[in-house]
């Protein structure tokens, strides 16, 4: 069954690594140091790790090589444990990088899986991740041992002496019963009661407790001792970041329907006294196949019950580690009980169901309780289990009191017991001495049988030594024990240690045996009981039957003291269907075997077998495997055993020496054999030698090392019967056996075996003595010389031997003959090939006929006989009747043809090599010409190399007596053909023996069948065709290794539904057309794309050196970044406006870090100091324009930077010098003038530039950045701005709360004013309650009555004002509403010199009443008894009294805006004309200009859907009076009409700029030209209007002009903001007019709001716009507030901080495509499709989108990327995708897209049709090295220009696109050689490939014909815009030409 290997001796790895580093003495003896070996068997990542475990470090060693040391001296805490296991990754890598961990998935949720190291100390866990990461995990218990399940490990704490009963107690079986209830069934026999013999209290016999009040029930416990632990045993670490979590079991049913007095809904956790011993994950196929995860198995030892319990472990998904823990839900599995019927079965004596009748008196010596009075009926036993958590099903489980048992109080210890008894009856756990616990929880049933004899296969005995015992006792220490209902608050579930800890991990009970231990033993055992006895699971083969699949999984258990294997089996049975997997475990039978001294599981592959080492009574020792599925083998080792360990990296013995190795040997004695260690995969051991103690590794091989005779094996084994197939590979072992022994001349001693075997099987059909050949089996010749390989005798001269190893099996030649080197060997005459045939001399037999020899000696042999013999095993032997032979010769046949096949369909298996198909096909050829089967002995010589015929001399003619019917013979290809093309013939069937065979034997064929089913249901369209293949799971790696013509049809399908997939198909249909960028659209996530697009050359010169990073430490970079992302950004950027260079134009004007350049020209009368003088004054008035650019800047730069983590952030200052012309001198300007106190606020602006320039998305802005950028000690007004910017994009929310105390301790307004603004925009909306008080704190108002005065600036009180209401935005406050209604309205009684309660401080109040309110008018909920309306529009319009006009003047801004946020977009109408300018002219003499303007926009703001870009509409909502002044926009003149306006026409000035404001706002971020134009006609009013001035003007004109200029401010900001974000340069010119004034009237106000609006039309350098949410909108009011500051230090009116609120309304709406494999910006064209519209917009990408709720679809249109569609509207989720990421990742397309295109691409590459230069030539050459190739190769002179392209254009895709795919060249240069080669199989290839063309031609031709009737039906102007479904048209994936010549090509073969 199996060939034995010596590897030499075993050592641990590390082993010399301790000894020289001390760790270990010289020569440790092997008790100094533990040292274990896990074995990992998943897929793609096996390996063996060893862990080397001392005193106080942990080496761990992989794959034989020393990894790391670990070293614990420091923790003072000796090592427990050291294990493997995986927890979840905390860092789930990216797609990329999954090949470190392995995919797990659990319940739903899936985790990435990485190793770790855990080591356990007394307390404490030490986790250490592979990948470097460790984590440490205190425990509040110790540690006795731990076992590592597949996530986390199960923790077994140590229990206190208080909990387990005492020092050390001996237990003792139960007195015979008496003989009253001596008719109890024998299944009742083992009890696993055992008493408690106390030692510690017989030196001080116990006080008996003998107060009158007390009890008499605990008379015999030992005293309570309440400090005991109330831990459960067994406790959870799935994951180094989580709490632990409990381990739990089932409840009962009963417990769950009656109220317990515990305290809510207790866990259910398992006994105390269970001990883990055991977690395995069994890889059962079905449900791992469906991706469900694999079936667990846990087992415990109770070594109080003296039982084994085998568990099944699930995880329990909790949704959120912090919550509490979760009512676990009941899973109950169908469990097969092997106890008799109407017996509950459980981990204590199984009692009759009438055992209570002798009960019904109270129990003597025990009062009754309270609980036990109403114990009438018969519900009285399932009160107590329910009050105990035990099943109703279960029996009475007893929970162990600490006490001496009433036993022992009644028996004499010294004599009296019967000694049999003790040997049978105490079943304590295998170890030298258990450990004795308090048994807490409950079991769950046992189901446990009795069986006892010799070996696994034994038949069960239950009658052997049973003793019954009477239950009395049990009954009393059961009521004793958990009588009291209390029991709940003494098994410790209401104590609250463990209260938070989730539940982790489920036992569910399959079955318990007894441990049966014949001798006694202190049970109190040092040693966990992992370490005393051996568990192992085994899985059996999977059969299939019905819609079942079943598997046996073998439990064995080893007890080393006992020297007893019992192995447990259990029945796994999963349905096949789709539905989640229910594996159901049931419980097979419990077979013993005695006198195993040790037994491990070995396994080789897929083959797993029992490896054991049993003692015969003599004391002989003997080594066998076995298992239930396969017969017994013996085991002998090699005759030496070499003492050099072979495997170890250091070993050369072999190599120095030869004589060496063979020194270094032991001859092996099995006595001396004490166990087997370390079993590892391969069949890998270790046995261990008694005396030495050293291990010897052996490796014994299980299944064949050649992998066709595998398959040949497992195909023969899935045919036959289930009985005699799993008998099948011990019979190939048998046959290797005797040929060895035959001394038989072969080659390949395992194919040899397989084909004697396969012949033997039809042989044993019957054969007729007279047909037999006369000569006897040839034997190997003696010869000279040694062959070291196989040990065979080779004679290094003899030709005959060396043909026999170089053309092996039933080859005519060698297969390097076929190799192109060799070709002419081939090519010249036939007598070249001959020499490889016997010489003349010889015996001229052929492999097969030698074969046929060996076959029938081997049936005459013994082995032969119990095979194939009159009752062999082997389906066709006589033994079986005779329709079932012949059923199961034809099945085998055609099985193995299958096979053959299979095959085909695979161009990576090698025909030729040995053994190879020809060989295969070779002996089916043999046993058709037996079984005269003549059609297809006739195909298979068709399929024969040419020279065969010759080869084979005259043919074995044995004649078979049983022949079964010849059946049809069956090609894969032709099958194939009919499927696709759609042609009815007889071969349209697979062979039926199919239905027997499992998929993974002919995966194939399998496919196959599934894809021509699937097809022959649907139209076939090219759709249905890939979604046919991906449902029969062909993936684009099988495609590559198809044969060409089966791979053009399907290939031809991908190619038509490549260009447009349907919208509905799944990721995995994607990747098979490869599309996948089309499932990913907007996911660049995936590592790859994380490259940088420098286009620069890559060079070696590193950017910085150490030198230069020291020196910027602490001063400022300004240099461009080194940041991927940022120069992602930049590349955008240069795309969007590669045109011209508007960029460097707006940069250029908002830049303050160079002088600005102005002229002056002299007049003539001027001197020299007055022109000096003018230029001083020129140079001054300039500087408070330059002051006014970094708001500005802010816009233009925002969110580009991600600043380096180590470099300082500089934010700029001012160059106020200008260079004037003509002479170019520089002029300074007066320091005095701009110290930091007196433009604070410019400085501040410059701070929020520099801040805004961060992007959102940017990593590691936290605390230590921000203080790490904090300047000195004195805290600045820039660092105050870049607090406030940090805050507007949201960086402050992870700051820790003490920072913010130390910036507003030492009370600087300015960061006050920042930080406050900052926080409050960071929690925007959330209510923090933290923040709330830091903002009170600074507000008066906030502050409770009696409070002490703030000794704060106004303008902070302002701010805490403003960051309330962001912070309670839109959450209908009540309390802070009444608060900013209050702060409106408020009349302070005495003047004040600076009052706090300015127009800015109560506007503040009604931007925040307004944002708390947000657009909730038609809805105030709580607040419509504050009549917040009325009071704001009494404020805000109604007349006031004369002696409060002047206060409550400055709060009527506050009331318009409060008004126009709370009924934004309600459409409203009653309020919006309350709102509305006044209708009498006369009242606008008492309004303020400005509150027109805002009054104007609060209306149009509340009817929303009102406003009309038009000028009808402006004209419309004018009063009336003004219509006159509006001119119609046909008549232009830049003179304004009727007359000059004088300060009666203020109103008319400001409406028609608030009314531009908002239409502005309305359309804010469209880029709607109608728009832009309508804004620009008046701007050009307005600019007209302040051209026009005179210094001699009066005060009238004078008012005019500053209002003209305010709303011309007004007008271009609202032009801006349409256009933001866009460079418009329409708007721009104006911007630019307006940058450059430096008239003495133009305050800073005016320049303040040019930059801001050429900022906003460059926002973001146009990556940004603005939407129009409510939220946007209402910030674009405060940022865009119409009434600007005079001058620099100016906040009258508007906080200049709430300049900057527009952050919070931009918006990512620039596409960017990127090309998927060089991460590079590309410019596309794309259609953009608005909704209810059937016209497309184009534009070219990066380009800014519409508002994306506008847009139904976005596609790419570019002949040169596969083309991609974003439909928002049948996709939602595109949209949430397209926040986070703007780029849309495309793929080149391969240049065989369009043949017609290619060509053109490949011309154009050679210089423009060869009329280039030579230097455009050579160009190409050095870009294309392999051109050179096409014209010097014959085949590849052929190719097109098209083709070529295809050849070299392997790179295109990106790197996601194999380089190995399938292209038509390739196919088409295959088959163009086929047709020279002319196999049979090939040129059927040919032939489906033929008729799949015309089928395709037929199909297209339908389809014009289709599309020409529906033209003649269909009226011209249809949607261009709709999707084609992908179908059978226009040119193949392989040319029509080209199949055309491969035709000829056949014709001119068929001629010749």
């Amino acid at each position: 069954m199996a060939s034995v290997t010596s590897l030499g001796l075993h050592q641990p790895t590390a082993l010399q690594y301790a000894i020289q580093e001390q760790l270990l003495p010289e020569n440790p003896p092997s008790s100094s140091y533990d040292w274990n070996i896990t074995v990992d068997q998943t897929d793609g990542d096996e390996g063996e790790d060893e862990l080397l475990v001392t005193k106080d470090t942990v080496i761990w060693s992989r794959g034989c090589v020393f990894r790391k040391s670990f070293g614990f001296k420091l923790e003072k805490e000796p090592i427990t444990q050291a294990l493997l296991t995986y927890f979840p990754n905390s860092e789930q890598p990216d797609e990329g990088h999954q090949d470190s961990g392995k995919r797990v998935r659990f319940e739903k949720d899936e985790k990435v899986l990485s190793k770790a190291l855990v080591v356990f100390l007394k307390t404490q866990a030490h986790v250490y991740f592979i990948d470097g990461t460790s984590h440490v995990v205190h425990m509040p218990f110790e540690i006795e041992s731990a076992c590592a399940a597949p996530r986390g490990v199960i923790i077994q704490r140590r229990q206190r002496a208080a909990d387990t009963t005492s020092a050390a107690s001996i237990k003792f079986p139960r007195v015979p019963h008496n003989s009253f209830i001596s008719n109890l069934s024998p299944f009742t026999a083992r009890s696993s009661q055992l008493s408690t013999f106390n030692t510690e209290t017989l030196g001080k016999p116990k006080a008996l407790p003998l107060r009158l009040n007390s009890n008499l029930n605990n008379l015999w416990d030992v005293p309570e001792d309440k400090s005991g632990s109330q831990w459960p045993r067994l406790i959870a670490l799935t994951d180094p970041l989580l709490e632990l979590g409990l381990v739990v079991t089932h409840t009962d049913k009963s417990t769950k329907r009656k109220s317990r007095r515990s305290s809510g809904n207790p866990p259910n956790f398992l006994d105390r006294a269970e001990e883990i011993v055991h977690v395995e994950e069994i890889p059962h196929h079905q449900a791992y196949r469906r991706g469900q995860g694999k079936l667990v198995l846990a087992v415990t030892v109770n070594r109080e019950s003296s039982m084994y319990t085998v568990w099944k472990l699930t995880y329990i998904h909790n949704e959120d580690p912090f919550l509490n823990t979760r009512k676990v839900t009941k899973r109950t599995d169908p469990r097969r009980s092997s106890m008799q019927p109407g017996l509950p079965s459980g981990a204590t004596t199984p009692l009759h169901p009438n055992f209570r009748e002798s009960f019904g008196v109270p129990l003597p010596g025990k009062r009754p309780r309270k609980s036990e009075k109403i114990e009438k009926n018969s519900k009285t036993l399932e009160n107590l289990e329910s009050s105990l958590g035990i099943e109703k099903d279960s029996g009475v489980t007893r929970r162990t009191s600490r006490r001496v048992s009433s036993m022992l109080a009644r028996a004499d210890l010294s004599a009296s017991q019967d000694r049999m008894a003790f040997s049978e009856q105490a079943q304590i756990a295998n170890h030298p001495n258990p450990r004795r616990d308090t048994s807490h929880g409950s079991h769950r049933g046992r189901t446990s049988g009795i069986f006892s004899g010799p070996s696994f296969t034994g038949p069960p005995n239950p009658n052997v030594n049973t003793l019954l015992e009477a239950p009395v006792d049990t009954l009393l220490e059961e009521l004793r024990a958990g009588g009291d209902f209390e029991g709940f608050h003494s098994m410790g579930l209401d104590d609250h240690d463990f209260d938070g800890l989730a539940q982790e991990i489920l036992f569910t009970k399959i079955h318990s045996i007894p441990v049966d231990n014949s001798n006694v033993r202190y049970s109190l055992s040092k040693q966990p009981a992992r370490t005393q006895c051996k568990v192992f699971c085994l899985t059996g083969p999977e059969s299939t039957d019905d819609d079942y699949n079943r598997q046996q999984v073998l439990v064995g258990i080893q007890d080393p003291m006992e020297k007893r294997l019992q192995l447990l089996t259990l029945h796994l049975q999963s349905s096949k269907s789709p539905e989640p997997d229910k594996t159901v475990v049931t419980f097979g039978q419990l077979r013993k075997a005695q006198n195993v001294i040790d037994s491990c599981k070995i396994v080789d592959g897929e083959t797993s077998m029992i490896l054991v080492l049993s003692q015969s009574s003599e004391g002989q020792r003997e080594l066998s495997l076995q298992a239930p599925w396969t017969q017994l083998t013996s085991i002998t080792l090699p005759p030496k055993l070499s003492l050099a360990n072979i495997r170890s990296l250091d070993y050369h013995g072999s190599l120095v020496h030869r004589d060496i190795g063979i020194r270094r040997a032991v001859t092996p004695v099995i006595g001396v054999i004490a166990g087997l260690r370390h079993p590892k995969l391969d069949g890998v051991v270790d046995i261990l030698d008694e005396d030495t103690h050293q291990h010897h590794q052996i490796r014994i091989q299980l299944k064949p090392s050649s992998p066709r005779v595998m398959k040949i094996l497992k195909i023969l084994r899935s045919t036959f019967p289930a009985s005699s197939g799993e008998r099948l590979i011990a019979n190939w072992w048998e046959i290797v056996a005797w040929l060895r022994q035959q001394d038989a001349d072969i080659a390949d001693v395992e194919w040899s075996a397989v084909v004697i075997q396969m012949l033997s099987i039809f042989l044993a059909l019957g054969v007729q003595d007279a047909t037999l050949p006369v000569d006897s089996t040839p034997r190997r010749r003696s010869r000279g010389f040694l062959r070291s390989s196989s040990g065979a005798q080779i004679d290094l001269s003899d030709w005959d031997a060396m043909n026999t190893y170089e053309t092996p099996g039933s080859l005519t030649h060698p297969p390097w003959i076929e190799n192109k080197a060799w070709q002419w060997i081939m090519e010249e005459d036939d007598s070249s090939l001959a020499m490889f045939r016997p010489s003349s001399g010889q015996d001229n037999t052929n492999f097969v006929s030698t074969h046929v020899k060996h076959a029938l000696a081997y049936l005459s042999s013994t082995y032969g006989e119990s095979a194939c013999g009159s009752d062999g095993y082997l389906p066709t032997s006589p033994s079986h009747e005779y329709t079932a032979r012949m059923r199961y010769a034809q099945d085998i046949f055609l099985s193995v043809h299958l096979l053959l096949e299979e095959q085909k369909l695979d161009i990576t298996t090698s025909h030729t090599s040995s053994p190879g198909s020809i060989n295969l096909r070779a002996v089916l050829l043999q046993i058709a010409q037996w079984l005269n089967w003549h059609k297809w002995v006739q195909y298979y010589e068709l399929e024969m190399p040419l020279d065969w015929p010759e080869y084979q001399p005259e043919s074995t003619t044995i004649s078979i007596s049983l022949i079964p019917t010849e059946p049809v013979y069956w090609n894969v290809f032709d099958w194939i053909r009919t499927g696709l093309s759609q042609l009815p013939d007889s071969s349209a069937f697979v062979p039926p023996i199919r239905s027997v065979m499992t998929t993974s034997t002919v995966p194939r064929i399998k496919m196959f069948e599934k894809l021509i089913q699937r097809l022959s249901l649907r139209s076939r369209t090219p759709v249905d065709f890939v979604e046919a293949m991906h449902h029969s799971g062909i993936t684009t790696i099988i495609l590559e290794s198809l044969p060409e013509y089966v791979l053009v049809p399907l290939q031809d399908a991908i190619a038509q539904c490549q260009p447009s997939p349907p919208s509905r198909w799944s990721k995995g249909l994607l990747n098979l057309v490869n599309r996948a960028d089309v499932g990913s659209v907007l996911t660049g996530s995936n590592s790859l794309h994380v490259r940088s697009t420098n286009m620069l050359a890559p060079t070696h010169i590193a950017s910085w050196d150490f030198n230069s990073l020291c020196q910027n430490v602490m001063s400022f970079n300004d240099a461009p970044s080194d940041d991927i992302a940022e120069s992602d950004k930049q590349a955008v950027i240069r795309a969007l406006f590669k045109e011209d260079r508007r960029l460097e134009e707006i940069k250029m004007m908002l830049n303050t870090t160079k002088p600005r350049i102005v002229r002056l020209d002299p007049l003539p009368e001027w001197t020299e100091p007055y022109y000096l003088e003018q230029q001083k004054e020129m140079v001054t008035r300039l500087a408070n324009n330059t002051l006014s650019i970094p708001a500005g800047r802010g816009l233009m730069n925002y969110g580009l930077r991600f600043p380096l983590l180590t470099q300082k952030f500089h934010i700029n200052g001012f160059v106020l010098n200008c260079t004037v012309k003509p002479n170019n001198v520089t002029v300074g300007v007066d320091k005095s003038l701009f110290t930091e106190e007196k433009i604070a606020w410019a400085f501040f602006h410059s701070g929020v530039a520099g801040g805004l320039s961060i992007s959102r998305q940017a990593k590691g802005i936290d605390t230590s950045w921000i203080l790490y950028n904090k300047p000195g000690n004195d805290l600045s007004n820039r660092h105050a701005g870049f607090l406030l910017a940090l805050g507007l994009n949201g960086h402050l929310k992870g700051v820790a709360k003490w920072v913010a105390f130390k910036y507003l301790t030492p009370k600087h307004t300015m960061t006050s004013i920042g930080l406050l603004l900052g926080l409050a925009a960071s929690y925007i909306g959330t209510m923090d309650s933290l923040i709330t008080r830091l903002l009170s704190v600074h507000v008066t108002r906030m502050l409770p009555r009696g409070a002490a005065e703030l000794n704060l600036s106004p303008l902070t009180q302002t701010t805490g004002i403003m960051g309330i209401g962001l912070l309670y935005c839109n959450s209908q406050h009540r309390r802070m509403s009444e608060i900013m209604m209050s702060e409106i309205e408020h009349i302070e009684t005495e003047e004040d010199e600076e009052p706090l309660r300015t127009e800015c401080y109560r506007l503040a109040a009604g931007f925040a009443l307004g944002f708390i309110n947000l657009g909730k008018g038609t809805d105030l909920k709580g607040l419509y008894d504050m009549r917040i309306t009325e009071k704001l529009l009494t404020v805000a319009s109604a007349t006031k009294k004369a002696e409060h006009v002047h206060i409550l003047d400055r709060s009527t801004p506050a009331a318009v805006v409060a008004i126009a946020l709370i009924y934004m977009k309600s459409e409203d109408h009653i309020v919006a004309r309350k709102i509305d300018v006044p209708d009498a002219s006369l009242q606008f003499d008492y309004i303020r200009p400005d509150i027109l303007l805002l009054r104007t926009v609060a209306r149009h703001l509340i009817l929303w859907s009102e406003i009309e870009p038009t000028h009808a509409w402006i004209r419309k909502n004018l009063p009336s009076r003004y219509h006159s002044r509006l001119q119609p926009p046909d008549r232009s003149s830049d003179m304004p009409p009727r007359g000059p306006l004088n300060s009666t026409h203020l109103p008319f000035l400001t409406i028609l700029a608030g009314l531009c404001f908002s239409v502005a706002l309305r359309f804010a971020g469209s880029g709607n030209l109608k728009v832009r134009d309508l804004l620009l006609f008046y701007i050009h009013k307005y600019y007209g209007q302040c051209r026009n001035t005179s210094p001699k003007d009066n005060f009238d004109a004078r008012s005019v002009l500053i209002t003209a200029q305010m709303c011309l401010d007004v007008v271009a900001l609202s032009c801006a903001t349409v256009m933001a974000g866009t460079c418009d340069l329409e708007v721009l010119r104006y911007l630019r007019s307006l940058h450059a004034r430096n008239h003495p009237d133009t305050t800073y106000g005016s320049h303040l709001a040019t930059h801001m609006a050429i900022g906003v039309i460059s926002l973001g350098c146009g990556t940004q716009t603005f939407n129009t949410s409510n939220l946007a909108i209402a910030s674009l009011l405060v940022a865009f507030y119409p009434v600007f500051p005079d001058s620099v230090q100016d906040n009258k009116s508007h906080l200049q901080a709430f300049r900057h609120f527009w952050v919070l309304a931009t918006e990512s709406r620039c596409l960017v495509t990127k090309d998927v494999a060089t991460n590079a910006p590309t410019s596309v064209p794309i259609g953009i499709r608005l909704k209810n519209s059937k016209m497309e917009e184009v534009r070219m990408t990066p380009c800014l989108l519409p508002p994306l709720s506008d847009i139904q679809s976005v596609r790419t249109a570019s002949p040169e990327f596969w083309n991609l569609e974003l439909n928002f509207e049948a996709h939602p989720e595109y949209a949430d995708a397209f926040q986070r990421s703007q780029a849309l990742y495309l793929r080149r397309r391969p240049v065989n897209d369009s043949p017609f295109a290619t060509t053109m691409l490949a011309l154009g590459r050679q210089g423009g049709f060869g009329l280039g230069s030579r230097k455009g030539l050579s160009a190409d050459t050095a870009a294309q090295p392999l051109e050179w190739l096409f014209d010097n190769v014959p085949s590849l002179r052929k190719l097109t220009h098209a083709e070529r392209g295809i050849v070299l254009d392997r790179g295109v895709g990106g790197p996601d696109v194999s380089n190995s795919a399938v292209s038509a060249v390739d196919a088409r240069l295959v088959l163009q050689d086929i047709i020279g080669r002319g196999s049979r199989d090939d040129l059927l290839g040919l032939k489906g490939l033929f008729e799949w063309v015309e089928w395709r031609t037929g199909k297209m031709l339908e389809i014009e014909k289709k599309d020409k009737e529906k033209e003649k039906g269909e009226d011209k102007d249809r949607n261009v815009y709709e999707k084609k479904e992908p179908r059978w048209d226009g040119e193949g994936w392989l040319r029509a030409s080209i199949v055309e010549d491969l035709k000829g090509a056949v014709w001119l073969a068929a001629r010749e």
